[in-house]
């Protein structure tokens, strides 16, 4: 197996590693830049695709290496922290049945209306107005659920008055 030269593999081996490891982690905290999220997936195969030509370039060192009492409990080790994070999702998922819709609505009912103005873009003064030319009465600390409960009014009720507020002025 003397088709790529040892210094070669490890080289490449190294700059893989390092770029995998820093889109990983650029990934994990969102940071978006260029087409990092492409350049992770597509040097993610070359990484292992790499590994593989390593492992069999040097295959009689790691023989060597196999034998080893710490290498195998390290070995085991890995295996099992990898185990733990993909099977225990598997039998408990977190999110059963989980409705974005519903949990964007539900979040908008209980935030105070000047967060709802926010989220929308729209001027809360201008909402609160709206809703008091309705007779409504309201203030930006209250949620839209506590504003229909108080003025006997649905949430859609109160919903579709506050979307009819003009937009913040830019």
């Amino acid at each position: 197996m003397n088709v790529i030269p040892r210094n070669i593999l490890s080289a490449l081996l190294t700059v893989m590693f390092a770029v995998v490891s820093i889109t990983g982690v650029m990934m994990y905290f969102k940071i978006r830049v260029l087409s990092s999220e492409a350049l992770h997936i597509w040097l993610g195969f070359a990484f292992v695709a790499i590994s593989c030509l390593h492992l069999l370039k040097n295959w009689g060192g790691f023989i060597t290496y196999f034998k080893k009492r710490s290498t195998l409990v390290s070995m085991f080790f890995g295996i099992f922290v990898t185990l733990v994070f993909i099977v225990t999702p598997l039998l408990d998922p977190q999110e059963k049945d989980v409705n974005p819709k519903g949990k964007i609505i539900g979040a908008m009912m209980n935030a105070s209306l000047s967060k709802v103005a926010a989220f929308v873009d729209l001027d809360e003064a201008m909402m609160v107005k709206v809703l008091a030319d309705k007779q409504i009465i309201a203030s930006s600390k209250q949620s839209i659920s506590e504003i229909a409960k108080a003025n006997d009014k649905t949430n859609d009720d109160i919903l579709n008055i506050v979307f009819t507020a003009p937009s913040v002025p830019e």
